[in-house]
């Protein structure tokens, strides 16, 4: 098996600050199929808020990706001195209601010092439904009736 016939399999090119609900994006592209501790991984562009801003826009179908940190820098083991790129971690809110908390999202971006002006703008983001939370409502559900 190629490499590149692999990267398609494993990476998809999708907007995930679109229109499309987060369970709507995994079902679509298979994570019904997956284990519990599987992800699904995507290559997706990120959007201004408005063309002059440096703010992006994280919204997703009717709710948005939250941040729950500012970014952690991540180092090469040949340098501790410049960050590769950040890692962020999201969670999904507002939008439909026995959905939130349901889905997280890491969002990885290459350091904008490293990278040609003309490619910036893409980040890799790994998918997860976030099955701890299911089951705390399980369990909130049993302890009611």
């Amino acid at each position: 098996m190629s490499m590149l016939h692999l990267d398609q399999d494993l990476i998809k090119d999708f907007d995930l600050y679109g229109e499309k609900e987060p369970w709507e994006i995994w079902d679509l592209y298979g994570g019904c199929n997956l284990q519990s501790d599987e992800d699904l991984y995507f290559f997706t562009k990120l959007k201004k808020k408005s063309q002059n801003s440096s703010r992006i826009n994280r919204s997703v179908g009717m709710g948005t990706w939250m941040g729950e940190d500012s970014g952690k820098p991540i180092y090469s083991h040949l340098s501790a001195v410049q960050p590769l790129g950040f890692k962020k971690r999201l969670r999904y809110e507002g939008g439909v209601p026995h959905q939130v908390g349901q889905w997280i999202m890491h969002e990885y971006s290459l350091n904008i010092d490293l990278v040609p002006e003309n490619d910036q703008g893409y980040v890799l983001c790994r998918l997860r439904k976030n099955d701890r939370e299911e089951k705390k409502a399980e369990k909130r559900r049993k302890l009611i009736t």
